[in-house]
């Protein structure tokens, strides 16, 4: 695998035994952590990911999880903006959905390969799929 773009559904999962998707969100942290691929998420689903340990005082967990999984952030530039503004006009996805895509696509416009989604959104997934056929 070269590279997993983790929409913020997947982490929160990970972060969270109660949550449905738990088991999954090992699993896909098992696949990104293979040797050889990239982690990262967008600036946009980090802030999403942040919002349920802030209310707890457990920020520094986030942080934590993201430096010893060594998942990168994409900074939001205009090119990232307005690749996100573009899939939201051409999906109508909400914008934090709409970045975690963006974020993939960006990857692979500067010359990535292999680049997967990691969400479990199933209109997230629809979209990448409708945009990027492999």
């Amino acid at each position: 695998m070269g590279v997993v773009v983790f929409d913020s559904d997947v982490l929160i999962a990970f972060m969270s035994p109660e949550d449905a998707h738990h088991a999954e969100a090992i699993e896909w942290m098992r696949q990104a952590t293979r040797p050889q691929t990239e982690r990262w998420i967008s600036a946009v689903n980090y802030s999403e990911l942040l919002i349920a340990p802030l209310r707890e005082g457990k920020q520094e967990h986030v942080k934590a999880m993201l430096g010893h999984f060594s998942i990168t952030t994409a900074v939001v530039d205009m090119a990232l903006a307005e690749r996100a503004a573009s899939v939201r006009a051409r999906t109508n996805l909400k914008l934090p959905d709409a970045y975690a895509l963006a974020t993939a696509i960006d990857l692979e416009h500067r010359g990535r390969s292999d680049v997967r989604l990691a969400s479990f959104d199933k209109k997230v997934l629809k979209a990448h799929a409708d945009l990027h056929p492999h």
